[in-house]
């Protein structure tokens, strides 16, 4: 299995680091070479829709299938049977409430989920597909991304379909 290798920003220093899987574990745990952040980066098997070239396995008679610019157009938190659109930039997720600064506010009545909770970057690709991370931000609740604990100081990239536990409010990220 060849290793798979992405980039992150450092959620501390905002450096880019390239961050390499060599030992194909499923979570690479690591600190930023520059600020000493911790840093928490899942990886995922490789599905057609990621944008990879993938081979169909017979034989010597190969097929190579190609992302096109259609697939993962837009992105979307579902929680509680409301969708809150995530365009490209960088937003601050929150409980919704009268003091609430964050960007995208979750209408829920969960006092767990602060009311600026996390940070999340939604980038255009080359090729048209969209990137997602998310980070905690310095608050006293807990993010969790698919049962993984953020600490302060990681950022974990999105996958479509990932939960999202904010305190105790679950959401879900669908990349399209």
């Amino acid at each position: 299995m060849t290793p798979q290798t992405i980039n992150i920003k450092c959620p501390g220093c905002n450096v880019v680091l390239k961050v390499t899987n060599s030992k194909n574990e499923p979570v690479k745990r690591f600190a930023c070479p520059k600020c000493g952040k911790a840093i928490l980066v899942p990886f995922y098997k490789l599905q057609p829709e990621d944008g990879e070239t993938q081979m169909d396995g017979k034989g010597e008679a190969q097929s190579t299938q190609l992302a096109t610019s259609e697939m993962q157009q837009s992105c979307v938190l579902h929680c509680e049977g409301k969708e809150y659109e995530l365009p490209i930039g960088s937003y601050s997720v929150g409980r919704k409430a009268v003091t609430s600064t964050a960007d995208i506010q979750i209408d829920t009545d969960d006092l767990y989920m602060s009311r600026e909770h996390a940070m999340m970057n939604v980038r255009r690709l080359p090729d048209g597909g969209i990137k997602v991370d998310i980070c905690n931000l310095k608050n006293k609740n807990t993010t969790q991304v698919n049962d993984y604990l953020l600490e302060p100081g990681d950022a974990i990239v999105m996958h479509d379909g990932d939960t999202i536990k904010m305190g105790n409010t679950l959401l879900t990220i669908h990349i399209k």
